[in-house]
């Protein structure tokens, strides 16, 4: 999710103006592995770009946002990439299993073409239980919400808030969007009652149509508030987690011809589960064997470029774009004669089949053949497929997705699933 993402943030435009990334997860497919590296190195980003990941609290999006905000004003960073993700898990059968979505956000920060101006900050620091996972727990664990809501949040976020407000010399009565990732919407109530704004002013929660998103949600509810907001609106953004982070933005003229996909239409391309138990296989809570061939590193770094940066090879004789990278054209057999080509991650079904004997999530697997937009062929596992959905000539785009674990590692490549 964090490189799609990423992809739809950089759209058709040059990887290489951001030299900052920075991911946030509690919920990472890695404890020692850094995922920043991975998202950039498959967004194709340049090799000198600074990176670093950020967890432990569900605050840490905004965290990560500030200090990218920090890095740009501060002049040693012209752009930065900041992507939040999380896939949170909770025990089958708990009070938590249902609220809790799968989601990802990215946000662009620079000095040019700004929707958002930074005006201020506010932060506070307090140890307090209220969601966690220790390092040996597969599940969020959730102590009494009630209590958290009333002495944890309806206390900090105001005071992260109330301090970045007054900072900057604006009162509560100006800001007209109030984006607060809350457990529920009266806690979202009572915290804006206290900070001195409307609830009116609040951005709508996302719990009724995705869940509860963790990192990634005060930067989706602040996407949501930029879908609405006017030049010269007051935008308050907060996080909270052992404390609270809170940003105060302003919107600018440019957000009229530059708003954000609405969230909604996001969420309208969702498709529906099969069934708990297809649900718990996609998860791993019950077992699943997949097949697959350990990668050893050196194969990995070998065609990193190929695999992972998505690279193929174009004939400055004949044109031909192919893949795998090769040193002879399959088209006019020209030797030594092909270039490195950065393949487009969107494209049309050739031919396909499905496999109704493989040990994946999503039954039947499609295997599909891909002509990719502007040259290359792909054979390709089909993901996120309705019925009739994958045809010969149907659009798909380029996702990357779990492939297998043999090795005992998360293996990643890329996957076709139809475009929306």
């Amino acid at each position: 999710m964090a490189v799609d993402a990423t992809l739809a943030l950089i759209g058709s435009g040059d990887p290489a103006r951001f030299d900052m990334l920075h991911f946030a997860s509690t919920s990472a497919p890695y404890l020692e592995k850094q995922v920043a590296a991975v998202v950039a190195t498959a967004c194709d980003l340049p090799r000198q770009v600074a990176v670093a990941d950020f967890g432990g609290s569900l605050r840490a999006g905004v965290s990560a946002l500030r200090l990218a905000l920090d890095a740009v004003s501060a002049g040693t960073s012209r752009g930065a990439v900041v992507v939040a993700a999380d896939v949170r898990q909770a025990e089958p059968g708990s009070d938590l299993e249902p609220q809790l979505g799968d989601g990802a956000c990215a946000v662009a920060v620079g000095r040019e073409g700004v929707v958002a101006e930074l005006l201020g900050r506010g932060s506070v620091a307090e140890e307090f239980t209220w969601l966690w996972r220790t390092d040996d727990q597969r599940y969020v664990q959730l102590a009494d919400a009630r209590f958290a809501a009333t002495y944890a949040f309806a206390r900090d976020v105001p005071e992260a808030v109330g301090a970045a407000l007054q900072r900057v010399d604006i009162a509560p009565s100006q800001v007209a969007k109030l984006a607060l990732a809350a457990p529920d919407p009266r806690a979202a109530a009572d915290a804006a009652r206290r900070i001195g704004c409307s609830p009116h002013t609040l951005v709508p929660a996302l719990a009724a149509e995705a869940g509860m998103l963790g990192t990634p949600e005060p930067l989706v509810l602040l996407s949501r508030a930029l879908e609405t907001a006017a030049p010269g609106d007051i935008i308050v953004v907060a996080g909270f987690g052992e404390g609270a982070e809170a940003l105060v933005f302003r919107a600018t003229v440019a957000l009229a011809t530059a708003r954000p996909v609405p969230a909604a239409e996001r969420l309208a391309g969702g498709l529906p589960l099969a069934s708990y138990a297809h649900w718990l296989r996609s998860r791993r809570i019950l077992p699943l064997d997949v097949a697959g061939e350990t990668v050893p590193p050196y194969i990995a770094w070998k065609e990193l470029k190929q695999d992972l940066r998505l690279y193929g090879s174009r004939c400055t004789a004949c044109g031909l774009v192919q893949y795998p990278q090769a040193r002879v054209c399959q088209g006019c057999g020209a030797r030594e004669q092909l270039v490195d080509h950065k393949l487009a991650k969107t494209g049309t079904v050739f031919t396909f089949t499905l496999d109704n004997l493989a040990q994946v999530p999503e039954h039947p697997m499609p295997m599909v053949v891909v002509d990719l937009d502007g040259g290359g062929r792909l054979y390709l596992q089909g993901t996120d497929c309705g019925e009739g959905e994958i045809d010969v000539g149907a659009r798909v785009v380029l996702t990357l997705r779990r492939l297998h674990e043999a090795g005992g590692n998360r293996n990643y490549f890329w996957k076709a699933r139809p475009a929306s």
